[in-house]
């Protein structure tokens, strides 16, 4: 290239204003721990607010259970204390009776409201250091309270007779209820990026099926919630029976919150049995093939519980997980790549669900005093669940592959192709998203822009004369190369061999001030 060409580098700064924007000097880019004000407030709130709208309920329901039972309020924060631990699934000593059998509600509605707290902090686009700093305020805020709760009921251990499980078990259970809902709010908001996070490719088919196996967890709590509504309906004159502790009109208040509490419990446990499992309550048990008689407690939420003989109809009851196991395997069927001699979304969907019912009856269940262990059979559970949604979700598979039109796929979006009649859009690599040209392809042949074939006093004759807005500026062909939208430009001096200045933004070149010598043709 001539002598006459710039001296081109490439800078960040901005595009097309010849602006140089000077980079951060090494060391001061901020670090991973560095927060702007407005998100370390937003991660603030993320970690407060949750944890002060659950301490401000506790301390209203505890006020107003003494206030209306005549306790002396000098236990009051002892009270507050063991009842926000057993919100948290975190089991207590009242005198000698161990109470691990916790109702769910409370505990359902702290972790969706720390869900949804997080899921309004998640950025647009969250990077994983980002996500680190979201999860650690969800779990901050509990965590600390945990501790505090702990103090408190550690300190007025002599004065009332409510005692704590331990530290290990209130941050184990503290940790593993928030660590769920800040997977449930990132999710929500961020998927992509939450799935980003795993180590390995998640495939296709592992994603179907766990969207089936939420499908067939939602299908089954939802038959077990009728279940039990029609079996509270067919025993409704157990009712009295369940009252007649209660001596008041506080006491029948008490006693029916105390059972709607204890609802989703409930339900967990018909859920159970529809599968074929048995509830234990203590030396007794409740299933679909025999009732074994047990000390039960007097709650208006065991109503629905069946009293033995058990019926030779109850059986059919075992349909209800099969159909539910074959309508997901339809669905699968289906939607994926599923076939018989390769069903791994269908054996996904199976496994998934008998996961979710087993740590859902490890919530729904504990020690309840002297009554002894009351939930659900563990083994029986996993043994009998994964066999109705597997073996179920296999035929109704198979059923949809031979009888059933899949349904439609969804089409990718594919990239416009040019024509090849056209000859001026053969290439589409050649185009950036904004359809603007690359730029390295602007001017990568000199022999367009030579000297010899260009009339220096008429400017009309440039080939590239329209790009240029101001007729007033008169600039040399050969001075543009490869210009970037970030680059800046510096003029050396003819013979000069001095670096050009850096400060330097600005250049106006005008042919007639150049040298004569310069002006020779082919130069």
């Amino acid at each position: 290239m001539s002598s006459r060409n710039a001296l081109v580098r490439r800078t960040s700064g901005s595009r097309g204003t010849g602006e140089t924007v000077a980079a951060s000097p090494p060391g001061r880019d901020p670090g991973w721990w560095s927060l702007s004000p407005e998100r370390a407030r937003t991660l603030l709130l993320v970690a407060a607010r949750p944890t002060i709208t659950a301490l401000a309920a506790t301390v209203l329901l505890v006020l107003v259970v003494m206030l209306t039972t005549g306790t002396d309020l000098t236990s009051a924060p002892a009270a507050v204390a063991a009842t926000w631990l057993a919100a948290h699934q975190v089991p207590l000593t009242v005198g000698r009776t161990t109470l691990g059998l916790l109702p769910l509600v409370p505990t359902a509605v702290l972790v969706w409201l720390a869900a949804r707290e997080c899921a309004r902090a998640v950025p647009n686009r969250p990077t994983p250091v980002e996500l680190g700093w979201l999860t650690g305020a969800v779990l901050a805020g509990p965590l600390l309270m945990a501790a505090v709760c702990l103090a408190v009921t550690g300190d007025a251990a002599g004065v009332t007779p409510l005692e704590s499980s331990g530290p290990v078990a209130a941050f184990g259970w503290v940790l593993v209820l928030y660590l769920v809902a800040a997977a449930a709010g990132i999710g929500s908001r961020a998927w992509s990026s939450l799935c980003a996070l795993v180590p390995i490719e998640i495939p296709e088919w592992a994603m179907l099926g766990a969207r089936a196996a939420r499908r067939t967890v939602l299908r089954m709590l939802g038959c077990a919630a009728l279940a039990t509504a029609i079996s509270f309906f067919v025993h409704l004159s157990r009712l009295d029976g369940a009252y007649r502790q209660a001596h008041n009109f506080t006491d029948v208040l008490g006693t029916t919150l105390l059972s709607l509490l204890y609802l989703p419990n409930v339900v967990i446990g018909a859920a159970g049995i529809l599968s074929g499992a048995a509830v234990l309550f203590g030396a007794g048990s409740v299933g679909l093939f025999g009732v074994t008689g047990g000390h039960m407690p007097v709650l208006p939420a065991l109503i629905p519980v069946p009293e033995g003989p058990a019926s030779l109809w109850w059986a059919t009851l075992l349909l209800v997980p099969l159909a539910v196991g074959v309508l997901g395997g339809i669905e699968l069927g289906r939607t994926s790549d599923d076939r018989p001699g390769a069903p791994w979304a269908t054996l996904t969907c199976a496994a998934l669900s008998t996961l979710t019912f087993l740590a859902l009856a490890i919530l729904g269940s504990g020690q309840l005093g002297a009554v002894g262990w009351v939930g659900v059979d563990l083994l029986m559970l996993v043994v009998l669940m994964v066999t109705w949604f597997g073996f179920g979700g296999f035929v109704g598979m198979v059923f949809a592959r031979r009888f059933l039109t899949p349904a439609a796929p969804t089409e990718p979006t594919e990239k416009y192709d040019y024509d090849d009649d056209a000859d001026d859009y053969d290439d589409a690599d050649d185009y950036d998203d904004t359809g603007d040209y690359e730029d390295d392809d602007y001017y990568d042949d000199e022999d367009d822009y030579d000297d010899e074939d260009v009339d220096d006093d008429d400017p009309a004759e440039y080939s590239d004369a329209a790009e240029y807005d101001d007729p007033a500026v008169e600039v040399d062909a050969e001075l543009v190369e490869d210009f970037d939208d970030e680059l800046e430009v510096s003029i050396a001096a003819p013979g000069s061999t001095d670096e050009p200045a850096d400060d330097i933004v600005d250049v106006e070149v005008v042919e007639s001030d150049l040298p004569d010598e310069d002006k020779t043709p082919g130069r």
